[in-house]
């Protein structure tokens, strides 16, 4: 079986991703592992170049807020954390970030902030759990 180092939780706000990030915390602890917060700012294109606007400024500090919340719940627990915010289509930025950064585990929450959220698992999460070469941990 693979040793459990480094951990991947992408957060967007929502209640169930947080539960993730306490579950990850758990992990992380037992397995003596860090966690990496990783929040995916969805663009109307994939450009990153071109996401400078206002409105996704005011979308950062939402995100920027999250990110903290995150990182004390995080470290109260002793245990180490990085944040990282990408710009894209949140599935696809990820499964490719996973895999470059050689995570061990990906844990998420079912289902998100999104207009699928009443559905068992939301279409993020899908798309990683069927895409994804690294373990994924569902947490509802």
């Amino acid at each position: 079986m693979q040793e459990i180092k480094n951990i991947l939780v992408p957060i967007d706000g929502s209640k169930n991703s947080f539960k993730a990030l306490t579950k990850a915390i758990y992990l992380a602890k037992k397995c003596d592992a860090s966690i990496t917060a990783l929040y995916v700012l969805r663009v109307a294109y994939d450009n990153p170049d071109l996401v400078y606007v206002p409105q996704t400024q005011n979308e950062l500090k939402k995100v920027e807020k999250f990110l903290n919340t995150a990182k004390n719940q995080v470290t109260k627990d002793s245990v180490s954390f990085k944040k990282k915010i990408l710009f894209g289509h949140e599935a696809k930025r990820i499964i490719d970030f996973a895999q470059k950064q050689r995570f061990d585990l990906i844990v998420m929450g079912a289902r998100g902030r999104g207009i699928m959220k009443q559905m068992f698992l939301g279409s993020v999460s899908n798309t990683v759990v069927h895409n994804s070469k690294i373990p994924v941990l569902i947490i509802k």
